[in-house]
């Protein structure tokens, strides 16, 4: 919508700018960040600017955003934006134009990614200003509100329903009115409550992630008063206990009962729904041998597979940085896609030392730079380098089942002949472990389609418990007899001479010399759980492991991807274990 000349004349009159408005924003009961937004003029052109920053804890460390956008409208009704999204060291960042002659085009330029276009939905409002009055003429009318406006940090369009409910005096704002409804993007949907005055905009918006409340409201607003026990951070909430098992990393199948909300999940060989409250976890069977040989894909891709060997700002892998991952890979000529699959899995789990949560998102350009982050930071480095080999590949968000935690997780797909193999460059898992829930899958386009707020909201209200692994109680898979502990997958471990326990899902192990020792599965050790530890191998078996003297823990290479984790070890006792545990049975 354009400005009046008389409203024009009136803000030049009044020195150039309008007040800033300041937000603050809570999340449960803990403040954590806030905005501010100014408008302008300067000259012919109409200026407003917008500062979002939030800090929020993740397992006792911090992440940061920080959001700012510029729109500008000329006088001809030309919009421009520019915006810049700090997520971790390297910001996403942009630009974009908009002209009424070309109204059904909106044409973007992310800083790292190729130029995008996108159709302008009928009625949808770009102009932030023209969002605001329709607000407020809402909020004076008392009538419903139906927007469409667009997000530049994640590329996609967003939909906001509002339904007046009466008015609803805030100190300050008597005027103020409240209204409900949603707010969609992408595939996310979100019940929200927004306070509007006819004349000062918006000055209080509600909603709900993962469980929390998430609170903005005008700085001049007191404080709110929250529910007891709304402290826990989002992190810390969208964790569920788990039973203990410890064989759970090698589980082939397991069935999840769901307790609460309703979830509308993927079904796929690795995930089919049993019932209305039941699920069926699988681990991937192995490739066979069509699959196994099958080649990376050389010139055009086939039309199903195009958009995940495609580059984007977040997987931006002709930058001449791949150059150098690419050397270091040394790949031989002639691999496979799963070769290929299994080789970069493994690298990008070496790679990434610094496993750190303080990372919000990285793009795969950074991570190749500053091999540091999460989940997410080994997933898009992954889908980069097996799309720039050829191997059409997705990042996946979920959950997945780790020790006895279940929390939210990020891995990866690739494409092999007619079906889609999950891969963990997190774990080092190629394929990847049964216990797991996908929620979705992306082609990694932009920062939308990752997925996370869907995640927090199904998380939300659902509980997830372990009830059988194959035909058996969960944890019945398990039998410990003398020397000898079986698992359901057909893994035994024998320490001749040895006593196996299992009791209330935790296992240990006796020897007429040693022990008692906890054991456990677990996922391939990290170089930052091992940076205190000494390299071990047994005297005649040469099984390799790790010890770490401090803590009194050995891990344990099996071989085929598992590995073994004993408490309460000392050197003489890791050299006897890596030399007389026996493995005699294994399955793939």
């Amino acid at each position: 919508m354009r400005a009046s000349p008389l409203l024009l004349v009136c803000l030049t009159l009044l020195g150039q700018e309008a007040p800033p408005r300041s937000f603050r924003q809570w999340l449960g009961d803990l403040e954590v960040g806030g905005s501010r937004l100014e408008q302008r003029q300067d000259g012919s052109v109409r200026e407003r600017r917008s500062h979002e920053w939030m800090a929020i804890s993740r397992l006792g460390q911090e992440i940061k955003q920080d959001l700012s956008e510029t729109a500008r409208k000329g006088p001809d009704g030309d919009l421009a934006f520019t915006w810049r999204l700090q997520l971790s060291a390297e910001p996403f960042e942009g630009r974009a134009e908009w002209s009424p002659r070309k109204p059904a085009v909106l044409a973007i330029h992310p800083a790292n990614g190729p130029a995008l276009s996108k159709d302008v939905p009928a009625g949808a409002i770009l102009w932030p200003e023209e969002l605001e009055a329709h607000l407020k003429e809402a909020a004076r009318t008392v009538q419903a509100v139906q927007a469409t406006t667009f997000s530049f940090p994640v590329q996609q369009w967003s939909e906001l329903h509002l339904r007046p409910q009466g008015k609803a005096p805030l100190p300050g704002f008597p005027d103020a009115v409240h209204f409900t409804g949603e707010e969609r993007q992408g595939a996310a949907s979100t019940a929200v409550e927004v306070w509007i005055s006819p004349t000062a905009g918006e000055v209080r918006h509600q909603a709900e992630l993962g469980g929390l409340r998430m609170l903005s409201q005008r700085a001049e607003l007191p404080a709110p008063v929250f529910a007891k026990g709304e402290a826990q951070s989002f992190f810390e909430r969208s964790l569920q206990k788990l039973p203990p098992h410890p064989f759970q990393p090698w589980l082939p199948e397991l069935t999840l009962r769901l307790e609460g909300k309703p979830q509308d999940l993927p079904e796929d060989a690795q995930q089919t729904r049993l019932g209305k409250s039941r699920w069926r976890l699988r681990r991937a069977a192995a490739p066979t041998r069509l699959e196994a040989t099958q080649p990376p894909v050389q010139g055009t891709p086939p039309s199903g597979e195009a958009r995940y060997l495609s580059p984007s700002s977040l997987v931006p892998f002709q930058d001449p940085a791949f150059d150098g991952l690419l050397h270091r890979l040394a790949l031989p000529t002639g691999l496979s896609r799963w070769e290929l699959s299994q080789r970069v899995n493994s690298f990008v789990f070496d790679w990434i030392v610094e496993k750190d949560f303080t990372v919000g998102f990285a793009s795969a350009l950074e991570v190749c730079r500053h091999p540091r982050g999460d989940c997410t930071e080994h997933g898009v480095l992954a889908v980069a380098l097996l799309r720039r080999l050829g191997v059409p590949a997705r990042g996946v968000t979920g959950w997945v089942g780790l020790g006895e935690t279940l929390g939210l997780h990020f891995w990866v797909e690739v494409r092999l002949k007619e079906r889609w193999v999950p891969l963990d460059p997190t774990f080092d898992q190629a394929p990847a472990s049964a216990f797991r829930i996908k929620l979705g899958d992306t082609d990694l386009a932009d920062l939308g389609s990752v997925g996370w707020e869907s995640a927090a909201s199904a998380f939300s209200g659902a509980r997830w418990i372990p009830e059988r692994e194959g035909g058996r109680p969960f944890g019945g898979g398990i039998t410990a007899k003398g020397d000898l502990v079986s698992g359901s997958d057909g893994i035994q471990l024998r320490l001749p001479g040895g006593y196996w326990t299992l009791k209330a899902g935790r296992l240990q192990l006796r020897s007429a010399a040693g022990g008692p020792w906890q054991v456990q599965a677990v996922t391939h050790p990290g170089e930052g759980q091992t940076r205190e530890a000494r390299r071990l191998a047994g005297a005649s078996s040469r099984r390799s492991g790790w010890l770490d003297p401090l803590r009194s823990l050995l891990w344990m290479d099996l071989g085929g991807g598992r590995w073994l984790q004993l408490e309460g070890v000392s050197e003489t006792e890791a050299f006897e274990l890596l030399d007389q545990l026996l493995v005699p049975v294994s399955s793939s």
